[in-house]
């Protein structure tokens, strides 16, 4: 007869889960020049897989179909990085009439200020000079920051599309490795697990893409037609944050606001801001359903939650990968009977 198993206590299991998890995060931050390109080249061989396997079966080799797949990548992300470019050099140009106009904004208001409160506009300079004293304190440790992390995104672009290489290249040796990782009676749902992640997060990529463009379109137009000045930079930012959910649609109305305030009229911003919350209702209820589709079902509270660890973790990049970092867990959760409770937490009530 075994002798019984006795089982861990509640507190003791709590402190495993607690520790696993401040580990875990602490391994992705110290890693993260490392990991971040590894998780978007994930996502972007998933992507060029059927370009892959369709070279393939043209009877080219396995290198040069992969080859092929990352050179079309390589030119589709350098065409919208030649776009924006254009469209910001002529913003970099007016940057100082930008700054004139807001200093004479800024004067109208310290003189409502004066009027409304009683408070002296010296009052308000002497303010903002003893902030700006404050803030120059750091300004050599910002600059080297600065540097610091254009060369790391100069490295983050550069290995991305090597790494897609090799993830295409390689794949076959991936998935036997994680086969390999598993009892035999596991196979199944091993193959399974990574079948749901290579359709679900692949169909989320492609969906999420084709909503970028026709968000760029519809911002692009709109703004335009209003007679808003960047109109095209302003809505290609606008659909290129709309992959943040919820706190990139803050940043782009908040950026068009001052943008358009210091190029335009004060109604033709509210206009600009308005129209983008209209197009934002259209995306979320009508785009997202119908283009992304609804097979990553993760609810409102724990997005929000990912992208904010995910700022916290890997900065700029971990809010981009947190959702489809998130449908991972999910599949993963979802077929592992000690965690579905995970997945229930991480999905909705539908």
């Amino acid at each position: 007869m075994k002798p019984a198993v006795r089982k861990p206590p509640f507190y003791t299991k709590l402190s495993l889960v607690l520790l696993s998890l401040v580990l875990i995060v602490l391994i992705l931050q110290v890693t993260k020049e490392v990991l971040a390109p590894v998780a978007f080249a994930f996502l972007f061989s998933l992507l060029l897989l059927p370009l892959a396997q369709l070279m393939e079966r043209i009877k080219f080799s396995r290198s040069v179909a992969a080859l092929i797949a990352v050179f079309f990548f390589i030119l589709a992300m350098g065409g919208i990085l030649y776009f924006v470019s254009m469209q910001m050099a002529g913003f970099l140009a007016d940057i100082p009439l930008l700054e004139q106009r807001l200093m004479a904004e800024a004067d109208v208001l310290t003189s409502w200020i004066d009027q409304r409160f009683n408070i002296s506009s010296e009052s308000q300079m002497g303010y903002l000079n003893d902030l700006a004293d404050r803030s120059i304190a750091g300004g050599a440790q910002m600059v080297i920051n600065t540097f610091s992390s254009v060369s790391a995104t100069v490295l983050f672009i550069v290995f991305i599309p090597i790494y897609t290489f090799f993830m295409l290249y390689y794949r076959r040796l991936l998935v036997a490795f994680l086969i390999k990782l598993f009892r035999r009676e596991h196979v199944t749902e091993v193959y399974g697990a990574i079948e749901d992640t290579r359709r679900i997060i692949k169909s989320y990529v492609v969906g999420l893409f084709i909503e970028m463009v026709v968000v760029a379109v519809l911002n692009c137009s709109v703004l335009a037609l209003i007679g808003v000045k960047y109109a095209m930079l302003l809505g290609t930012i606008g659909a290129l944050l709309n992959v943040i959910p919820y706190i990139g649609f803050i940043v782009t109305v908040i950026f068009t606001l001052v943008v358009t305030f210091t190029t335009n009229t004060a109604m033709v911003a509210v206009w600009a801001a308005l129209s983008l919350f209209i197009i934002h209702l259209l995306d979320s209820n009508i785009l997202l359903p119908r283009i992304v589709g609804s097979k990553v079902k993760i609810n409102a509270l724990v997005t929000i939650l990912g992208v904010f660890i995910g700022n916290m973790v890997w900065g700029v990049s971990g809010m981009f990968i947190s959702i489809p970092a998130l449908a991972l867990l999910k599949i993963i959760f979802d077929r592992m009977p000690t965690m579905r409770a995970w997945a229930i937490l991480l999905g909705t009530e539908e």
